[in-house]
């Protein structure tokens, strides 16, 4: 079965840590501002993001403020052309938006439709439109910042399930692998080690086929 992407290297990592994630609640299409902490946590991103060989020709971000403004602070250290772009958004859901995580667990679990809300399989043509376009901008890597329902999806959309386990502002790195015909890539977390000084790179387990 053919890729519905290209399969391209880039990187992929998630906004920071929010005032709705802090209080367990849904966000959505909602504008939860970045806490404190998902500040210093974007700002560690930059920091993993400057120690790399092969540095984002461009960044990709949702137009919502948690993943612009995580992007703006990563990009302090990359001055590369940034593009927004609302098909990299959360997903909109509807009457579930701004309810505890307790309420509406089944939802990082599956993609349940949602009164009033995005249908999953609206999402998932949008986040797909939406990753056609940053991975076909350049032949260089991009870097994609958005939501954890959006690195789901990109999941889904390759047939594998991933319940909700993203970290705020960890880096992840997909590297081509055209042998893999379902999910055609390898992907790669990264952390800086601060007693080592230097960056970690390991083989992550987030899309396992």
């Amino acid at each position: 079965m053919p890729a519905p992407l290209p399969a391209k290297r880039f990187y992929m990592i998630r906004h920071g840590e929010t005032e709705a994630n802090a209080a367990r609640i849904m966000a959505g299409h909602i504008d939860t501002p970045l806490t404190a902490k998902g500040r210093e946590q974007a700002y560690n991103a930059q920091k993993v993001i400057n120690t790399l060989q092969v540095k984002p020709a461009a960044i990709f971000h949702s137009h919502l403020s948690r993943a612009r403004d995580t992007a703006i602070i990563i990009n302090e250290a990359l001055n590369a052309p940034m593009h927004e772009d609302h098909d990299l958004a959360e997903i909109h859901a509807g009457d579930w938006e701004g309810a505890p995580y307790e309420v509406i667990a089944e939802m990082f679990d599956g993609w349940p439709d949602v009164p009033n809300g995005e249908t999953h399989i609206d999402f998932f043509e949008r986040v797909k439109r939406g990753k056609t376009k940053a991975l076909t901008h350049s032949d260089d890597p991009v870097l994609i910042v958005c939501h954890g329902g959006v690195m789901r999806a990109f999941g889904e959309i390759h047939g594998i399930p991933t319940p909700g386990k993203f970290q705020n502002a960890h880096l992840y790195e997909f590297i081509p692998k055209p042998e893999n015909l379902k999910f055609p890539w390898a992907v790669y977390d990264y952390r800086l080690c601060p007693k080592l000084k230097t960056l970690l790179k390991s083989e992550s387990t987030i899309y396992q086929i």
